[in-house]
């Protein structure tokens, strides 16, 4: 659909981006499905129902783990959403690459429990449990590079579907405004990826040493990405205050 300023104007505003896309299409459907069964994965992973007050404890104590996967879970399916509302893309490559999103948070969904349970149980001294067991650190250290490899994966795919509302500017109409925003979605995605992308190479690397401890490379995001974004931001701010000025 090519959009105009006058259908434009209808749309509800939300964050800076009039939405397009509030009507659900078969692809997003299925892409709830998909973040479903997902979720009804870990669920699965915590066992069975707990047949006495040792079993109970045990999957209390499981709880914390789950709500961290689940939480990692839901905010992926919240970005994609946000994408899908924003742009309301339903052209074959915003298609292959939602599928593609579908794939690796399929597959992602167990790595990303088992670190989970793993960290949860590092850093409680063992009182958290742990059903996956590594014999040392080397194992850790694979599994951080898994890990990060489907985290990778996630953030170039949301760089793609960015990408592509950027592609289709003159059929979206996107503003000014709207540009400067996925800018900045380009540049927290990129961040992102090349994050996980060197936390990938540290734990392969250095596998037989310091590998496991890859993993605090993340703890980066919160420092680069308002670093990277700064400029970007302060263009949104002057454009806000005002319109009629070029901030490209």
């Amino acid at each position: 659909m090519r959009w105009t300023e006058q259908s434009l104007s209808s749309l509800t505003t939300t964050d800076g981006f009039r939405l397009r896309g509030e009507s659900m299409t078969r692809i997003e459907v299925f892409s709830d499905a998909a973040f479903a069964f997902a979720v009804t994965m870990l669920v699965i992973s915590l066992s069975t129902i707990p047949h006495n007050y040792h079993e109970l404890i045990t999957a209390i104590q499981k709880i914390p783990s789950f709500a961290a996967s689940f939480a990692v879970m839901m905010l992926i399916w919240i970005t994609h959403r946000r994408w899908s509302q924003r742009f309301g893309l339903d052209d074959g490559v915003s298609t292959f690459l939602t599928l593609a999103l579908i794939f690796v948070v399929l597959v992602y969904v167990y790595p990303l429990k088992l670190i989970m349970d793993l960290m949860f149980y590092a850093f409680s001294q063992r009182w958290f449990p742990s059903d996956f067991q590594v014999s040392n650190t080397t194992e850790v250290a694979v599994l951080v590079a898994i890990f990060s490899v489907g985290y990778c994966l996630i953030a170039l795919i949301q760089l793609g579907l960015y990408h592509r509302a950027t592609s289709k500017a003159d059929d979206l109409c996107l503003n000014k405004l709207e540009q400067l925003l996925i800018r900045k979605e380009l540049l927290v995605w990129g961040v992102q990826a090349i994050l996980a992308l060197v936390v990938v190479f540290i734990a392969l690397v250095f596998m037989s040493s310091l590998g496991y401890l890859a993993g605090l490379v993340y703890s980066l995001t919160s420092v680069l990405i308002p670093l990277v974004t700064l400029p970007t931001r302060r263009k949104i701010r002057a454009y806000l205050a005002d319109p009629s000025s070029d901030n490209s």
